[in-house]
């Protein structure tokens, strides 16, 4: 299937594995230099569509559909696809090399390529705050739908986590009365208190 695909098609396919996890074009272009545009989108939402688009606020978010990682895990042992050159034959080659210790060492295609939690969480708070930018208060029941799909206690545990680093703060909402049932759900228990809100200073 590599040869149906242009190069671009092929390493949106790779960048969205990588990351593991639904993503914007905003956060596309920071970590792969490349975007999921209309020029790209049709080819990889054709049937069987490799890739999934979704709504999340007034942004697009792409993931591998199971037939995308299903190509993706393919590629990495089939090898370089035959009259490929530069740059698909050098990232065919890389490929090999990552295919070859996943069959060596019996590691499956979802453990190698899981998403990092931490950079799940900044990269949601970024897409917050992308009008007001870094340092702003987002609500945890803001924060939490971004995070659709990840145990909450695997959410939590990072947010504990993270409020040890500097730029991170977890704060409980000070006019409780502003509260709704929303926010009460979405906060994260520190040390016994309920904290509502998040500031990231550098996500």
């Amino acid at each position: 299937m590599g040869t149906e695909l242009s190069v671009r098609h092929q390493a949106s396919l790779f960048a969205l594995a990588v990351v593991a996890r639904p993503v914007t074009n905003r956060e596309l272009r920071g970590l792969a230099g490349l975007e999921i545009d209309a020029t790209v989108r049709p080819g990889l939402e054709a049937k069987p569509a490799l890739v999934a688009v979704a709504r999340r606020g007034t942004v697009n978010t792409f993931t591998l559909t199971p037939d995308g990682k299903d190509w993706c895990e393919s590629a990495l042992s089939t090898g370089r696809p035959d009259g490929s050159r530069f740059p698909a034959g050098v990232l065919y080659a890389v490929l090999g090399r990552v295919g070859s210790y996943l069959d060596r060492d019996g590691v499956k295609f979802d453990e190698f390529f899981r998403p990092d939690i931490e950079d799940w969480i900044r990269a949601a708070y970024a897409e917050l705050t992308t009008r007001r930018g870094p340092g702003a208060w987002v609500k945890l029941a803001k924060l939490r739908p971004w995070l659709e799909g990840v145990p909450r206690n695997v959410v939590d545990a990072e947010l504990d986590r993270m409020i040890e680093q500097p730029d991170v703060q977890l704060m409980a909402e000070l006019n409780q009365r502003s509260l709704t049932e929303a926010d009460h759900q979405a906060a994260v228990d520190i040390a016994g208190e309920p904290r509502h809100l998040l500031k990231i200073s550098q996500p």
